[in-house]
């Protein structure tokens, strides 16, 4: 026989009962919840009355280990083992719980045997009676006369018929009583349940193995990622016009295998679960060499081309469609505790209000849309605003829904309040000219009109911004020039070439009239585009 190592000998001679004791099984209880959009930190916290190896039995099954975190509060934290697969024995000390359990269910087992007994002595009589009748069928007849043949088929007919009505009565009477015993099965079948819920815990769950010296509080943290938050919004446009509030709820959702109850709710803007770093950029290389001489395929011949003669174009990677937050994250701690039940989609809750300050006007634009639309522009404040559906309130009712685009502090916000019927665009083009002129060189040229009217017939004065658009060039020999009257208040609108707003006052009952020309020239043998 191999000899034992020193180390083996001396833990054998110093805590054999340290080492040959089940783990004490120890249960956890989610206290606090930090949910992304994608994905939750689950805090879980276990009580540990002294030192040795703990079960932890009820981590939800595929926890991920690399995610998995354990902390100490008075305790010392030694080895940590996540088991997916079956727990070693936990202490066989049952719990109060557990006694409760196994009397009720002993209980509810011997009364239920009773009455199943009663049945049974019920079936008994059934299975005498059609003994009796086939016994009196069985009778020997022999040596006997004719009349006591008679006098005897009678009795056994009688004697027949009363027995197998007696079977009959007896039967229906242990399938009536048999029937009633169901509640008493079902209360038993839930009882078996309950005390295997508590004595023995579910194989649908992972369990975590501790070595832990001294009393105090584990702290469990685990990442799921079954579980998220998306915002929603209402959007209340001021009386006067200066200033929306943004009321904001969430709805959350989680399907992690359990309950979470009353637990402290924490809702991050982070994305764990998103790209954490730049994307690599990589070198451009260019060539040129001589122009290659076309060759011309017949129909059947180019499509074989297409397939088998042309190089491979190089990947292009498309980036998933996804949020980028800009500026720190945001948190914001729910203040009383949460209920989040395994499975529930969309729980609704509210968070509180943002004011945001600004201004309110009309949008025209003319080219595409025969009326006004109310508008407001401000300025979000320092936390950045996630996207989500937004309805939009003004003057005490609901005047749309929209989907709100992500903002960052201090980005600028915009919103629409729906059309503004009593504001009537109109936009004409009288002119469109195009010829030659010119007496030694030949220059294109096209001549474009445009006449913009906007009429007030609502019963109060508005900002009015009219948005439209004149054709630009980014070739030199194509030259283009407008004029426009009034002057536009801003060219290149939200930093796009050839866009044009004027913000004009526009009183009740007015009417304001805008006048563009453009020419546009381009040298000869070419033509527009």
């Amino acid at each position: 026989m191999k000899p034992l190592s020193l180390s083996l000998v001396l833990l054998f001679s110093t805590a054999p009962a340290a080492l040959l004791a089940a783990p004490l099984e120890a249960p956890s209880r989610v206290s606090a919840v930090t949910l992304f959009p994608w994905g939750a930190q689950v805090t879980r916290v276990v009580e540990v009355g002294g030192s040795g190896e703990v079960i932890v039995p009820d981590l939800p099954e595929g926890t991920d280990v690399s995610a998995l975190r354990v902390a100490g509060a008075g305790v010392k934290i030694g080895a940590v083992t996540l088991i997916s697969d079956r727990a070693p024995p936990a202490d066989a000390a049952p719990s109060e719980a557990v006694l409760a359990a196994r009397a009720e269910v002993e209980r509810l087992q011997a009364a239920l045997s009773e009455k199943e007994g009663a049945v049974t002595s019920i079936r008994l009589r059934a299975e005498a009676a059609r003994a009796q009748a086939e016994f009196l069928k069985g009778l020997n007849v022999q040596g006997l006369s004719p009349d006591q043949m008679a006098e005897l088929s009678n009795t056994v007919g009688v004697g027949v018929l009363g027995s197998l009505e007696t079977a009959r009565l007896a039967e229906a009477e242990a399938a009536k009583a048999d029937l009633a015993l169901k509640p008493d099965r079902e209360a038993l079948e839930a009882a078996r349940k309950a005390l295997a819920a508590l004595d023995h815990p579910g194989a649908d769950h992972d369990a975590l193995q501790l070595a832990v010296e001294g009393a105090g509080t584990v702290t469990i943290t685990t990442f799921v990622p079954e579980a998220g938050w998306s915002p929603a919004y209402d959007a209340r446009l001021g009386a006067d016009g200066t200033s929306v509030t943004l009321e904001r709820f969430v709805s959350v959702h989680q399907a992690s295998g359990e309950d979470w109850t009353g637990v402290d709710l924490t809702l991050s803007t982070a994305q764990p679960s998103e790209r954490t770093e730049a994307s690599d950029l990589w070198p451009r290389p260019v060539r040129i060499g001589p122009p290659e001489a076309p060759v011309v395929f017949s129909k059947s011949a180019r499509v074989e081309a297409d397939f088998a003669a042309a190089p491979m174009a190089e990947p292009v990677v498309v980036e998933a469609a996804g949020l980028a937050m800009q500026g720190i994250t945001a948190t914001y701690v729910y203040g009383a505790p949460v209920d989040m039940r395994d499975g529930v989609e969309d729980l609704r809750l509210r968070l509180d209000a943002l004011e945001i300050a600004g201004a309110e006007h009309a949008v025209a634009v003319p080219m595409l849309d025969e009326t006004a639309y109310r508008e407001f522009e401000g300025v979000n404040g320092p936390e950045p605003i996630l996207p989500g559906p937004v309805t939009l309130w003004a003057d005490g009712a609901v005047v749309g829904l929209a989907d709100l685009p992500p903002v960052a502090g201090g980005d600028r916000l915009r919103l629409g309040f729906g059309p503004i019927e009593g504001i009537r665009l109109k936009r004409l083009e009288p002119e469109t000219m195009e010829g030659d002129r010119g007496l030694i060189s030949k220059v294109n040229e096209r001549r474009e009109v445009v006449e913009i009217t906007v009429e007030n017939l609502t019963a109060r004065d508005w900002d009015l911004r009219v948005i439209d658009r004149v054709p630009y060039s980014e070739q030199e020999d194509l030259k283009i020039a407008t004029k426009a009257s009034p002057a536009p208040s801003v060219e290149d609108f939200d930093d796009k070439r050839g866009l044009m707003a004027w913000d004009l006052p526009l009183a009740t009952g007015a009417t304001q009239a805008i006048r563009m020309e453009t020419t546009m020239s381009w040298p000869e043998g070419q033509v527009l585009q």
